[in-house]
Protein backbone atom coordinates (compact mmCIF):
# COMPACT_ATOMS: atom_id res chain seq x y z
CA UNK A 1 0.00 0.00 0.00
CA UNK A 2 1.52 3.41 -1.02
CA UNK A 3 0.76 6.60 0.13
CA UNK A 4 2.46 8.89 2.56
CA UNK A 5 4.88 7.87 5.42
CA UNK A 6 5.81 10.34 7.98
CA UNK A 7 9.35 8.03 8.94
CA UNK A 8 10.29 7.61 5.43
CA UNK A 9 9.57 11.80 5.18
CA UNK A 10 11.35 12.24 8.10
CA UNK A 11 14.84 10.50 6.87
CA UNK A 12 14.36 12.34 3.72
CA UNK A 13 14.71 15.76 5.67
CA UNK A 14 17.44 14.11 8.28
CA UNK A 15 19.54 12.89 4.90
CA UNK A 16 18.88 16.24 3.17
CA UNK A 17 20.18 17.55 6.49
CA UNK A 18 23.12 15.74 7.15
CA UNK A 19 24.22 16.66 3.19
CA UNK A 20 23.69 19.92 3.52
CA UNK A 21 25.97 20.11 6.59
CA UNK A 22 28.67 18.07 5.31
CA UNK A 23 28.55 20.36 1.84
CA UNK A 24 28.70 23.47 4.60
CA UNK A 25 32.25 22.04 6.51
CA UNK A 26 33.38 21.18 3.13
CA UNK A 27 33.01 24.57 1.76
CA UNK A 28 34.42 26.13 4.86
CA UNK A 29 38.14 23.53 4.45
CA UNK A 30 37.99 24.77 0.63
CA UNK A 31 37.47 28.87 2.35
CA UNK A 32 40.16 27.89 5.17
CA UNK A 33 42.95 26.43 2.68
CA UNK A 34 42.23 29.57 0.55
CA UNK A 35 42.96 32.09 2.76
CA UNK A 36 45.65 30.70 4.90
CA UNK A 37 47.98 32.45 2.87
CA UNK A 38 46.24 36.19 3.32
CA UNK A 39 45.58 36.34 -0.44
CA UNK A 40 42.75 34.81 -3.15
CA UNK A 41 43.66 34.55 -6.81
CA UNK A 42 41.86 33.83 -9.76
CA UNK A 43 41.82 30.29 -10.11
CA UNK A 44 40.79 30.18 -6.37
CA UNK A 45 37.86 32.75 -7.29
CA UNK A 46 36.91 30.83 -10.21
CA UNK A 47 37.20 26.88 -7.73
CA UNK A 48 34.98 28.50 -5.32
CA UNK A 49 32.37 29.56 -7.98
CA UNK A 50 32.65 25.92 -9.90
CA UNK A 51 31.29 24.33 -6.35
CA UNK A 52 29.00 26.31 -5.68
CA UNK A 53 27.86 25.68 -9.00
CA UNK A 54 27.70 21.96 -8.83
CA UNK A 55 25.95 22.00 -5.47
CA UNK A 56 22.58 22.87 -5.96
CA UNK A 57 21.62 23.12 -2.19
CA UNK A 58 24.12 25.50 -1.46
CA UNK A 59 24.30 27.94 -4.34
CA UNK A 60 20.07 28.74 -4.09
CA UNK A 61 20.83 29.56 -0.47
CA UNK A 62 21.60 32.64 1.99
CA UNK A 63 23.98 33.79 2.22
CA UNK A 64 26.01 31.27 -0.22
CA UNK A 65 23.90 32.08 -2.79
CA UNK A 66 25.55 36.04 -2.60
CA UNK A 67 28.76 34.18 -2.51
CA UNK A 68 28.39 33.02 -5.60
CA UNK A 69 26.74 36.41 -7.37
CA UNK A 70 29.49 38.47 -5.83
CA UNK A 71 32.13 36.40 -7.16
CA UNK A 72 30.69 35.35 -10.35
CA UNK A 73 30.19 39.36 -10.96
CA UNK A 74 33.78 40.30 -10.23
CA UNK A 75 34.96 37.20 -12.56
CA UNK A 76 32.43 38.50 -15.35
CA UNK A 77 35.25 40.91 -16.96
CA UNK A 78 37.73 37.65 -17.04
CA UNK A 79 39.98 39.15 -13.78
CA UNK A 80 39.74 40.25 -10.48
CA UNK A 81 41.70 43.25 -9.40
CA UNK A 82 43.07 44.32 -5.49
CA UNK A 83 39.87 45.36 -4.73
CA UNK A 84 37.57 42.37 -5.78
CA UNK A 85 40.58 40.10 -4.39
CA UNK A 86 39.99 41.81 -0.75
CA UNK A 87 36.45 41.98 -0.39
CA UNK A 88 36.81 37.67 -1.77
CA UNK A 89 38.66 37.02 1.28
CA UNK A 90 37.36 39.06 3.47
CA UNK A 91 33.62 36.67 2.58
CA UNK A 92 35.90 33.64 2.86
CA UNK A 93 37.38 34.12 6.01
CA UNK A 94 34.02 35.44 7.62
CA UNK A 95 32.86 31.76 7.07
CA UNK A 96 36.32 30.46 8.75
CA UNK A 97 35.29 31.78 12.41
CA UNK A 98 33.79 30.07 15.31
CA UNK A 99 30.04 31.22 14.97
CA UNK A 100 27.97 28.76 12.79
CA UNK A 101 28.36 30.51 9.10
CA UNK A 102 25.41 31.54 8.41
CA UNK A 103 24.93 33.49 11.44
CA UNK A 104 28.49 34.79 10.97
CA UNK A 105 27.83 36.00 7.69
CA UNK A 106 24.26 37.57 8.05
CA UNK A 107 24.57 39.24 11.59
CA UNK A 108 25.65 42.51 11.70
CA UNK A 109 26.53 43.73 15.89
CA UNK A 110 23.85 46.01 17.31
CA UNK A 111 27.68 47.83 18.76
CA UNK A 112 27.99 49.09 15.46
CA UNK A 113 28.34 52.87 16.11
CA UNK A 114 26.00 54.17 13.61
CA UNK A 115 24.50 57.41 13.70
CA UNK A 116 21.18 57.65 16.06
CA UNK A 117 19.19 58.56 14.55
CA UNK A 118 20.40 57.83 11.08
CA UNK A 119 20.53 61.37 8.77
CA UNK A 120 17.57 61.57 6.45
CA UNK A 121 17.89 62.71 3.76
CA UNK A 122 21.01 61.09 2.51
CA UNK A 123 22.55 63.32 -0.13
CA UNK A 124 24.57 62.20 -2.65
CA UNK A 125 25.32 64.66 -5.14
CA UNK A 126 28.67 66.33 -4.31
CA UNK A 127 29.00 64.53 -1.13
CA UNK A 128 31.92 61.95 -0.77
CA UNK A 129 31.53 58.27 0.63
CA UNK A 130 33.43 55.44 1.98
CA UNK A 131 31.92 52.67 1.85
CA UNK A 132 33.06 49.45 4.03
CA UNK A 133 32.15 45.37 4.44
CA UNK A 134 30.58 43.59 2.08
CA UNK A 135 27.36 44.76 0.66
CA UNK A 136 24.08 42.45 -0.39
CA UNK A 137 22.77 44.75 -3.33
CA UNK A 138 26.03 44.63 -5.09
CA UNK A 139 30.22 44.70 -5.08
CA UNK A 140 31.53 48.08 -3.94
CA UNK A 141 32.87 48.75 -7.16
CA UNK A 142 29.47 48.64 -8.66
CA UNK A 143 28.09 50.85 -5.91
CA UNK A 144 31.03 53.23 -6.28
CA UNK A 145 29.85 53.52 -9.77
CA UNK A 146 25.97 54.39 -8.29
CA UNK A 147 27.47 56.93 -6.51
CA UNK A 148 29.51 58.98 -8.90
CA UNK A 149 26.28 58.51 -11.86
CA UNK A 150 24.04 60.74 -9.32
CA UNK A 151 26.96 63.17 -8.89
CA UNK A 152 29.22 61.77 -5.42
CA UNK A 153 32.53 60.97 -4.89
CA UNK A 154 34.41 57.79 -3.60
CA UNK A 155 36.91 57.89 -0.74
CA UNK A 156 38.57 54.47 -0.64
CA UNK A 157 39.28 55.25 3.04
CA UNK A 158 38.28 57.93 5.55
CA UNK A 159 39.64 60.91 5.68
CA UNK A 160 38.43 64.36 6.53
CA UNK A 161 36.46 64.70 3.99
CA UNK A 162 34.54 61.95 3.92
CA UNK A 163 30.88 62.53 4.64
CA UNK A 164 29.37 59.29 4.78
CA UNK A 165 30.99 55.89 5.89
CA UNK A 166 28.43 53.15 4.69
CA UNK A 167 28.44 49.87 6.18
CA UNK A 168 27.57 46.68 4.23
CA UNK A 169 25.11 44.28 6.21
CA UNK A 170 27.42 41.27 5.33
CA UNK A 171 29.66 41.55 8.35
CA UNK A 172 30.21 39.43 11.86
CA UNK A 173 29.80 40.40 15.74
CA UNK A 174 33.94 40.85 15.31
CA UNK A 175 33.92 44.10 13.21
CA UNK A 176 35.98 45.65 15.29
CA UNK A 177 39.16 43.29 14.50
CA UNK A 178 38.06 42.59 10.76
CA UNK A 179 39.80 44.72 7.59
CA UNK A 180 36.89 46.92 7.97
CA UNK A 181 36.78 47.46 11.37
CA UNK A 182 39.89 50.00 10.95
CA UNK A 183 37.50 52.38 8.74
CA UNK A 184 35.25 52.60 11.23
CA UNK A 185 37.32 53.26 14.49
CA UNK A 186 38.59 56.19 11.88
CA UNK A 187 35.09 57.31 11.04
CA UNK A 188 33.87 57.19 14.66
CA UNK A 189 37.49 59.75 15.64
CA UNK A 190 36.51 61.85 12.58
CA UNK A 191 32.29 61.98 13.81
CA UNK A 192 33.23 62.25 17.58
CA UNK A 193 36.52 63.81 18.52
CA UNK A 194 37.24 66.22 15.36
CA UNK A 195 33.76 67.48 14.14
CA UNK A 196 33.75 67.20 10.71
CA UNK A 197 30.49 66.34 10.08
CA UNK A 198 30.84 62.62 9.26
CA UNK A 199 27.51 60.59 8.97
CA UNK A 200 27.83 56.54 9.79
CA UNK A 201 25.07 54.62 7.96
CA UNK A 202 24.09 50.77 7.68
CA UNK A 203 23.51 49.50 4.20
CA UNK A 204 19.76 48.70 4.55
CA UNK A 205 19.18 52.61 5.89
CA UNK A 206 21.22 54.01 2.40
CA UNK A 207 19.68 51.65 0.24
CA UNK A 208 16.39 52.59 1.40
CA UNK A 209 17.38 55.83 0.66
CA UNK A 210 18.43 55.24 -3.01
CA UNK A 211 15.57 53.05 -3.53
CA UNK A 212 13.02 55.99 -2.61
CA UNK A 213 14.69 58.73 -4.32
CA UNK A 214 16.55 57.02 -7.30
CA UNK A 215 14.69 53.56 -7.85
CA UNK A 216 17.30 51.41 -6.34
CA UNK A 217 20.52 49.68 -7.63
CA UNK A 218 19.85 48.23 -11.08
CA UNK A 219 21.38 44.32 -11.35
Amino acid sequence: MSGYDPYIDAMRKFNSSNQEDRSVNELIGIARGITSDGTVNKAEAEYIVKWLDAHASMVDKYPFNILFRRINDMLSDGMIDNDERAEIFDMLQAMTGGTPVADSIESMSTTLPLDQPMPTPIRIKGSTFCLTGQFTAGTRAKLHDVIKDIGGFIDNNVTKKTDFLVIGYIGNENWAFSSHGRKIEKAVEYRDNKGTGLSIVSEDHWIGFLVNSYGGVDE
